[in-house]
């Protein structure tokens, strides 16, 4: 019975690892003062791994900045308005390819966010690939397949319905 269940769990570990198409080994704010000056502004640093076996013509995770009690800090990337309801939109971080099989790759981006609090993360949302081919794979990140994609990052709840802010 255990060396059935045993073999189960390992069918089930390599069906998930061989769906996840890119490994983001960082996905974090960095600081991002140029000679002291802009305090506050942060960049997004990424570094991942095409785990696929197919070349990508592009990469890009769509994320949200999220503070240390877990609301979305908004700043121009508000969204749609409803009475009572503030919807707002994912931050998209673009990498232009091609990025080859197997192979790492680093990007950042600069002035993504520009905050003073302390404990400010950038928690991703969703992962859109585009391959070669022009056929696109959106994968949604949520708290059970964060670690799949993104194996170094933490999950943080967050709200991004929130007039306060």
């Amino acid at each position: 019975m255990k060396k059935m269940f045993l073999m189960a769990a390992m069918a089930l570990m390599v069906a998930t690892a061989a769906e996840a198409q890119v490994e983001i080994s960082k996905f974090k704010f960095s600081k991002d003062e140029p000679f002291g000056m802009y305090p506050g502004r942060k960049m997004i640093d990424m570094k991942f791994k095409n785990t696929s076996d197919r070349p990508m013509k592009y990469l890009k995770v769509h994320y949200y900045a999220v503070n240390a009690v877990g609301d979305v800090v908004s700043g121009r990337d508000e969204g749609l308005r409803v009475p009572g309801k503030e919807y707002i939109k994912p931050r998209t971080l673009d990498c232009m390819g091609p990025f080859e099989p197997g192979k790492q790759y680093s990007r950042w981006a600069s002035g993504a966010i520009t905050t003073q609090q302390k404990g400010t993360l950038a928690v991703p949302y969703e992962v859109e690939i585009i391959y070669m081919e022009n056929d696109t794979t959106r994968i949604r990140i949520d708290k059970e397949n964060l670690r799949q994609f993104f194996p170094k990052n933490e999950w943080r709840d967050y709200n991004r319905y929130n007039q306060q802010l």
